[in-house]
């Protein structure tokens, strides 16, 4: 069974990618401030859910327009580690969290293991 995305061109996918990645790069560089405060989702962690989502998101972008696996993987896991170090050194108010980017890892993992090869095959 081929899923419908399978047929899209992958420059769809690479402007996407594009501008999944000002995203994240602009969420990462944002004041910690700027963030509404919701209790009831701090008591569950919902950071550390946000963090593995948006990677997973870029990785699955950067694959679907023909980024090579181990590329994507490689280059968001290194993305995920500058901008927590982005974080500590160049904000005032946000730090380095070596959970965040466990979750970032996870994300990018999870994205490889759902968009296996076999699922893949494009023309």
């Amino acid at each position: 069974m081929k899923h419908w995305w399978v047929n899209l061109p992958k420059k769809y996918f690479a402007t996407a990618h594009i501008l999944w990645a000002v995203v994240v790069f602009g969420l990462h560089a944002m004041s910690s401030k700027s963030f509404p405060k919701i209790t009831f989702w701090e008591n569950l962690g919902p950071d550390k859910f946000v963090h593995a989502i948006m990677f997973f998101v870029a990785t699955a972008f950067a694959v679907l327009s023909g980024w090579k696996k181990i590329t994507a993987a490689i280059f968001w896991i290194l993305a995920g580690i500058l901008l927590e170090y982005y974080q500590f050194y160049f904000t005032t108010d946000r730090f380095f969290d070596w959970l965040d980017f466990a979750a970032d890892a996870l994300g990018v993992l999870l994205s490889l293991v759902t968009f296996r090869k076999k699922a893949l095959n494009r023309r």
